[in-house]
């Protein structure tokens, strides 16, 4: 892995610290008086999604990783792994479903695109996209004289997994939900 100044290292980029990769979520220069500057550094560790803060001097020497991101197609969950195949060569490959976060699990819909990081041949993350189209499979009826206020309910979509929706949401619609946190954000054609 080639070893660089920190100064060059930009946003998105990942890097060897403690003897884990890291990625380079936000930087900052900084500079004190007379003293000499500084990169305050905000790191997420690849495998964990923790982030940590972290001072470094320009001139610090890091291991930057190189990342390799792949576009698959999510197929289906076989006990604790996810299967992927890849859309032109149709090699499928199994990743456990520790690299993907627990919430977003729920919002993995069968021959969706999604992006696998590897490093080598090695995954170690499973990119999601931000936002997935899902059709809602239960949705229990809204009380009645409850439309002045925004008034929402729990459904279930597709997947299994449940998620909250506007009053006006009814079993068999398509819906947006951002794969983040799982919130509403719209009906699909509508």
């Amino acid at each position: 892995m080639p070893s660089m100044k920190m100064r060059d290292i930009r946003i998105g980029e990942a890097i060897m610290y403690n003897n884990e990769v890291w990625v380079i979520f936000d930087r900052h220069e900084q500079t004190r008086g007379n003293l000499r500057t500084y990169w305050q550094i905000k790191l997420k560790h690849l495998e964990r999604g923790n982030v940590v803060e972290q001072r470094f001097s320009p001139d610090d020497n890091v291991e930057k990783v190189i990342l390799n991101r792949e576009e698959w197609e999510y197929l289906y969950r076989d006990g604790d792994m996810f299967v992927f195949m890849h859309p032109t060569s149709y090699e499928q490959i199994n990743v456990n479903t520790t690299h993907v976060p627990d919430l977003q699990q729920g919002f993995m819909v069968p021959n969706m695109r999604i992006g696998l990081l590897k490093i080598e041949d090695k995954v170690v993350q499973v990119e999601m996209p931000q936002t997935v189209e899902v059709e809602v499979t239960d949705a229990p009826d809204a009380a009645r004289g409850d439309t002045a206020t925004s008034v929402t309910k729990v459904a279930t979509i597709e997947t299994g997994a449940k998620v909250r929706v506007p009053g006006h949401i009814h079993k068999g619609d398509r819906i947006k939900i951002r794969t983040e946190d799982g919130e509403f954000r719209g009906r699909v054609g509508q």
